[in-house]
């Protein structure tokens, strides 16, 4: 324990909620550059929840990715590890460029949760349809 361990409060028990949040801050991390849009888009997917959000920044700051994603793939059924891995899809497609750094990231959800990626690809499809907004004009 360092000098000032002390003064930084135990991380939050992760949930299902805290679960998605701290995945979408590594997801707008990943790429080394957090632009207002991002946290704008990440607060919301948590329904503007902003307790929720500094509770995620809480706890990506106690604890590293791997054990974090050990954590949540323990704690998530099926069909939340899928609401995640469609958030941070979402995330990753919004601006059209999926950079390097976000696929790799979530490459490394997908095989913590176990879920491939063929099983994602009519999501993605979907997902890529509803951001493209360039349809529209």
């Amino acid at each position: 324990m360092g000098l000032f361990d002390m003064f930084k409060g135990s991380p939050p028990d992760l949930t299902p909620k805290l679960a998605l949040a701290v995945g979408l801050l590594h997801m707008i991390h990943a790429d080394g550059a957090v632009e207002a849009e991002e946290i704008g888009q990440v607060l919301q997917a948590l329904g503007n929840d902003k307790t929720l959000f500094d509770n995620a920044g809480r706890y990506a700051k106690s604890k590293d990715l791997d054990a974090f994603l050990a954590e949540s793939a323990a704690l998530l059924n099926a069909d939340q590890k899928l609401c995640v891995l469609l958030n941070l899809l979402d995330s990753l497609l919004a601006d059209g460029v999926a950079a390097p750094q976000e696929q790799a990231l979530f490459s490394r959800f997908m095989s913590a949760y176990g879920v491939s990626e063929q099983s994602l690809e009519p999501y993605a499809m979907g997902i890529s349809i509803k951001n493209n907004r360039k349809v529209l004009d």
